[in-house]
């Protein structure tokens, strides 16, 4: 996790070659609106998430970490 101490957001990079466009989409089928990381580099990085949380709740952050999870662990077969 990158970026917490900004107070609004905070970057998630993955390990792996996980399309973030596609993890971000389907995590918001789930109801998690994130942003795929790749949507702002200007250099080549790592894949990753953008994650708001200023408006939510703890309770809501951690669903949403939860539901993330589980579409990765998905993506990567059972554990």
């Amino acid at each position: 996790m990158h970026g917490a101490a900004a107070g609004l957001h905070l970057t998630v990079t993955l390990a792996g070659d996980v399309p973030d466009a596609e993890l971000a989409a389907a995590t918001l089928h789930r109801g998690v609106k994130t942003q795929p990381l790749s949507w702002h580099a200007q250099r080549p990085y790592p894949p990753g998430l953008v994650l708001g949380y200023a408006a939510n709740t703890a309770s809501e952050i951690d669903e949403g970490v939860a539901t993330i999870g589980a579409v990765l662990r998905g993506r990567r077969g059972p554990a």
